[in-house]
């Protein structure tokens, strides 16, 4: 099994903007980014530093339509 890269809010912000998405509100703490025909993604601020959980992750790529399934 391949081991996710851990991301952080900017890192999931340009993965999201090279699929497509679109930046709609964007400040320190909380980014929206948008993309016609799919729901609104919110990227929460990395809290520790340590980048997002896996599993957060994988669900934010999930919902972009990035990764197919249920993992």
């Amino acid at each position: 099994m391949a081991k996710t890269p851990r991301h952080n809010q900017k890192s999931m912000q340009r993965l999201l903007e090279a699929a497509g998405w679109t930046l709609t509100v964007g400040g320190k703490h909380v980014v929206k980014m948008t993309k016609p025909g799919h729901r609104p993604i919110t990227l929460p601020h990395d809290k520790g530093g340590g980048g997002y959980p896996v599993g957060l992750s994988m669900a934010i790529m999930r919902q972009a339509g990035l990764r197919g399934g249920d993992g």
